[in-house]
Parts: C-alpha cells; structure tokens; sequence
C-alpha cells in the first residue's frame, strides 16, 4: 500500500510541477556578439591607435634611457682588466644603481600605459553594458547571452549586436 501511496504522491507532484511550468511566462532571450561589439566601437578603436602611439612613444624612450647604459656597461668590461680592483667593485655598484632607476623608470612607464588601457577597456565595456541592458528592458528581454557563452542558440533567438554596438557608440562618442 506504501508503493501506491508513494507512486500516487510522484505522479501528482509532477503534473503540478508540470502545469506550473506551463503556465508560467516564457523565457525570452536574446544573444549579442560581445567581442565584436567591444572591439567594433569607435572609442576601442581609437584607444587601440592611441594606447599603440603611447606604446611606441614609450619603447622611444626606454631606449634612450637605456643606450648610456649599454655603453657604461662596455666600457666598464674594457676597463675592468686596468682598474684596482676595488674601484671596479665601485664602478659595478654604482652601474647596479643606474640599472636599477632604469628599471623603476621602465616600470612606470609600463604602468601609466597599462593604466590607460584598463581605463579604456573599462569604459568601453561600461557602455555596452548600459546599452545591452536598455536594449533588454525596451524589448523586454529576460536574458541577454553573449555568443561565446552559449553552447547552441537557435536561429529564432535574436542577435542584438548590431543594435548594441550602434547604441555603445552613441553612448561613448558623445
């Protein structure tokens, strides 16, 4: 009698669970490309052209900072076999020191550029995010997937990338 009652109980719980889920609203979904929208905006575009001319600026002058170096350097391993050994020790840690400013300048130079990409990628992808969110509460979508994310959508699930990318740059070209 148990197994009667148990299987009666399954059966009932399952058309409820059944006619819950059929009544319930659909799900509607929509897909995005969001690498293309991020990187099709005119402001990634003009980030990319501005960040690869401070890159290059910066590589300019890294390599000043670094041509007196490479020549200390030879001219310390030439003067090494006629210097008293203690003032090459001196010359050496005085090298290490102008190595090691080097390097710090080095560094923040790569530290301003990187800071400026984040800055830029930030901004960016703030205003996607604004208009994939407005694009979904206008139409009334529920959840919005990027491409690359979802395994499988059907033709049938619209692609707002377009419209995406069009809004993002109204957005960020202001």
């Amino acid at each position: 009698m148990t197994t009667l009652k148990s299987a009666t109980l399954a059966l009932t719980l399952a058309l409820a669970f059944t006619a819950a889920a059929a009544s319930a609203a659909e799900l509607k979904v929509a897909v995005f490309d969001a690498q293309q929208v991020l990187n099709g905006t005119n402001a990634a575009q003009r980030a990319v052209k501005d960040l690869t001319a401070k890159r290059d600026a910066a590589q300019v002058k890294i390599d000043a900072l670094e041509k007196p170096l490479m020549a200390k350097q030879e001219k310390l391993r030439e003067q090494q076999a006629v210097m008293a050994p203690d003032k090459f020790k001196a010359a050496q840690e005085d090298f290490a020191k102008d190595v090691a400013t080097f390097r710090a300048s080095a560094q923040t130079i790569q530290s301003g550029l990187d800071a400026d990409n984040i800055k830029a990628r930030k901004d960016v992808a703030d205003a996607v995010r604004t208009a994939v969110e407005a694009i979904a509460k206008e139409k009334g979508y529920d959840l919005v997937v990027p491409k690359g994310m979802a395994f499988y959508n059907s033709p049938n699930v619209p692609d707002i990338s377009t419209e995406a990318l069009a809004r993002a740059n109204k957005l960020l070209d202001k």
